[in-house]
């Protein structure tokens, strides 16, 4: 995984203590054969446990971060970089990839998960 600077400056700031867990979700629309799904980054309170699904991401020093076990390799063959976008209240961390075939053709084969299951 490579972090931007942007992303290791304002995170570390942004972090006050939480872990950043990089989750997905996938689904099968309208009982068709198409697939739709979404990478996620979300904090989370030092207090709550990681569920066994995740593993540690390498971050950089200063915040904890966990990946999904099921993205590891996609998102390192995909050349996954965590980059900051949006402006003030808006300034999110997002995940982009140089190859994005390799994550349609990972959520067309994976399980369903549910963006509500967190």
């Amino acid at each position: 995984m490579i972090w931007s600077n942007e992303a290791r400056d304002e995170l570390f700031a942004r972090s006050k203590g939480r872990r950043l867990l990089l989750d997905y979700f996938a689904s099968r629309c309208c009982g068709r054969n198409v697939s739709v799904g979404d990478l996620h980054l979300r904090w989370t309170g030092s207090e709550v446990p990681i569920a066994e699904e995740f593993q540690p991401l390498r971050a950089p020093a200063g915040i904890e971060a966990y990946v999904q076990r099921d993205l590891v390799s996609v998102l390192e063959a995909a050349g996954a970089r965590i980059v900051m976008r949006g402006w003030g209240w808006f300034r999110r961390p997002r995940v982009e990839l140089s190859d994005g075939g390799l994550w349609l053709d990972f959520i067309g084969a994976c399980r369903t998960r549910s963006v509500l299951r967190h």
